[in-house]
């Protein structure tokens, strides 16, 4: 009976102390669930992305960066799988199928016009101008690269009338 009572007053003293937005995000204390992106193009750093927008299932939310990262919505968090686009000079990116646990951590989105430097891996007969190769740096390292996640931006000129 007195452990039973024990085990309920650590339980009870755990939930205490444990922030209550913690309990909303899934049990991740301290979890905020925001991801930051840095971009490269062959090898060189770039600009990186000021918005994204971030799609599961019926919900779609364009996200802003702030303090160094994208917040990912509170209705997003227990999706299983979330598509990302975003656009960078030059590029339209997307990103589909995404495991929601990646986007929690740091994202490195390597562009390469040609080739991609060593030890980077990417699909065989998939036109390297069109591929993203990711590194998410999470509690884990996961790397994959997407095929076709790659657009050219289009410039369309004025015409005069």
């Amino acid at each position: 009976m007195k452990f039973s009572q024990f085990l309920l007053g650590v339980l009870v003293v755990s939930v205490c102390i444990v922030p209550r937005d913690a309990l909303a995000q899934g049990g991740v204390a301290g979890g905020a669930h925001c991801f930051a992106i840095r971009m490269v193009l062959n090898g060189q750093d770039i600009a990186g992305p000021q918005t994204v927008t971030l799609k599961a299932k019926s919900i779609e939310n364009t996200v802003s960066l702030q303090g160094g990262c994208f917040q990912l919505p509170t209705a997003m968090l227990h999706s299983e799988l979330i598509e990302l686009s975003f656009t960078v000079p030059g590029n339209n990116i997307h990103v589909s199928s995404v495991p929601a646990d990646f986007f929690n951590g740091s994202w490195d989105i390597e562009l390469a016009d040609k080739k991609f430097p060593k030890g980077l891996s990417v699909p065989k007969h998939a036109n390297v101008a069109e591929v993203c190769a990711l590194v998410i740096h999470g509690e884990t390292e996961q790397s994959l690269a997407e095929p076709q996640c790659r657009t050219p931006l289009t410039v369309t000129a004025k015409q005069g009338n």
